[in-house]
């Protein structure tokens, strides 16, 4: 997985299930990672990448985050 494409899956992560909100829609998450430092690449293919890879899934044409995205950073559980 890209580095983009994690950055995305943790952006989704971090900003849903719990006291956030269920989901995240495509222009919140652009409006994350084009403020992220290390996030260059076109928010689409990041998204994109991450929902095959399996670590967020869709609902309602907005995003959620799989428990397979904890494997991303180790120390990461709910």
């Amino acid at each position: 997985m890209s580095e983009n494409a994690a950055i995305v899956a943790r952006i989704i992560e971090h900003n849903t299930g719990g006291q956030n909100r269920a989901t995240i829609d495509r222009d919140h998450i652009d409006v994350i990672a084009t403020q992220h430092g290390r996030f260059d690449g076109d928010i689409d293919d990041s998204i994109a990448e991450a929902l095959a890879e399996g670590y967020i899934e869709e609902q309602d044409s907005e995003y959620v985050a799989t428990e397979k995205v904890w494997d991303l950073v180790p120390s990461t559980t709910r």
